[in-house]
């Protein structure tokens, strides 16, 4: 690549960087958000607010759970060395805005607690203190604070050299502050498995009064892993195009994305199949009952369809080449598989506290759905109007790595 070449291409991306379509996701985000609320309010002052309570905490754990997983890609990609990512990397940064907003919409389960957590309607000896009503939102109040902080001090300390470059025209190299940057990361991926592993004890598998798995946190915050490779899968997409990014998100990144996607697809399944592997094997009637109750009768449509939409069609269809060089394939099969991993979700939170009744997807869930959508668009874009979206050193970086 020669120097004139490699300088033009630093200038566009410089601006590129200021050219976020932040207008647009604030305003999509918006709309969102308020026609969500609306359903959400009624559905709350209604007569029965437990649906809109059990559609609420399915969302948080989905929505909570990627908007983190975003950022630690970021982290990942620090301590991989992953130079590929240049381009695309901020768009999962971003994601930084809504662990803030997630302090906000926790305070929502401890308004709803008694519609959601069994446990305050029928102790649990079993496991004393732990589930104690002032030291439960404590400790994952605090655990959410924690990793909102450790998020916004990873990307504020990545963004501090594009900001400074941006401010005085001069370019900066691409391992400016890289120490503390890796440092940072680290940090962020320890708290990220340790943290959300809590979380995925005490919010999804402290609903059942009587199951417990080891593996369960690990499944949880792994499955937000493949969520979130999904999502920016879609933002990546969808963003070449607003942005005109043409020629700088090029189909050899996507491939690489995809290859990702496809990975951890396969991920999931091994957790999946350890997990139940396991409790069949053994036969112990207090672990088989949240397996089975899921994968017959009622519920089993909603079981069978989390499998074929997170691991059997997206694994199929990401096998080859082609399908995730190709968007529209790419979009298709990861909205497929975040569909899947909401209503697995859903799956796992709603049959432990609705009394044994079958599963109702309508206008409660779909509009409480389209809040947190909202949000988590409209947190996007807040951070695009006010941050570079694109790393100008480190996309710069990629493209000309991608050269030789």
């Amino acid at each position: 690549m020669s120097a004139a070449v490699a300088n033009a291409s630093r200038s566009d991306l410089v601006q590129k960087a200021r050219q976020g379509p932040a207008a647009r996701f604030m305003l999509f985000g918006a709309v969102a958000a308020i026609v969500g609320g609306i359903v959400l309010v009624l559905g709350v002052m209604g007569g029965h607010p437990e649906r809109t309570w059990w559609a609420y905490h399915a969302n948080f754990v989905f929505w909570a759970g990627i908007a983190q997983a975003l950022v630690v890609f970021g982290a990942t990609q620090k301590l991989a060395k992953g130079h590929w990512s240049g381009v695309i990397i901020r768009f999962a940064e971003a994601n930084a805005a809504f662990t803030t907003v997630t302090l906000v919409l926790f305070v929502g389960l401890i308004i709803g607690r008694n519609y959601i957590f069994t446990w305050l309607h029928v102790p649990r000896p079993d496991v004393g203190w732990w589930l104690g009503t002032k030291w439960f939102f404590l400790r994952n109040g605090t655990i959410l604070v924690i990793m909102s902080w450790l998020s916004w001090r990873f990307v504020r300390h990545d963004m501090a050299p594009d900001i400074r470059e941006l401010a005085s025209g001069e370019a900066v190299e691409r391992t400016e502050d890289a120490p503390r940057i890796s440092r940072d990361a680290a940090f962020l991926v320890l708290g990220f498995a340790f943290g959300y592993s809590l979380l995925g004890f005490d919010l999804i598998m402290s609903l059942s009064t009587r199951w417990a798995s080891n593996l369960f946190g690990a499944f949880y915050f792994m499955g937000s892993y493949l969520g979130a490779l999904m999502m920016l899968a879609v933002l990546a997409i969808v963003l070449r195009r607003a942005m005109g990014l043409d020629g700088m998100y090029t189909a050899r990144q996507q491939h690489d994305l995809g290859k990702l996607c496809f990975g951890f697809t396969v991920f999931w399944a091994y957790l999946m199949w350890s997990q139940f592997l396991v409790i069949w094997y053994g036969n112990l009637p207090a672990e088989t009952y949240f397996i089975f109750y899921r994968l017959s009768g009622v519920w089993r449509p909603v079981g069978t369809a989390v499998f074929l939409l997170v691991f059997l069609v997206p694994f199929i269809g990401l096998l080859g080449v082609k399908p995730k060089r190709f968007s529209p394939t790419m979009v298709g099969f990861a909205l497929v598989s975040l569909i899947g991993i909401w209503l697995e979700r859903y799956l796992e939170v709603v049959p432990s506290i609705n009394g044994g009744t079958g599963p109702v997807i309508g206008v409660t869930e779909i509009g409480v759905t389209l809040f947190f959508a909202g949000l988590f668009v409209l947190s996007w874009g807040w951070f695009a109007s006010r941050y570079p979206i694109i790393s100008p050193r480190l996309a710069a970086d990629a493209l000309e790595r991608e050269q030789h």
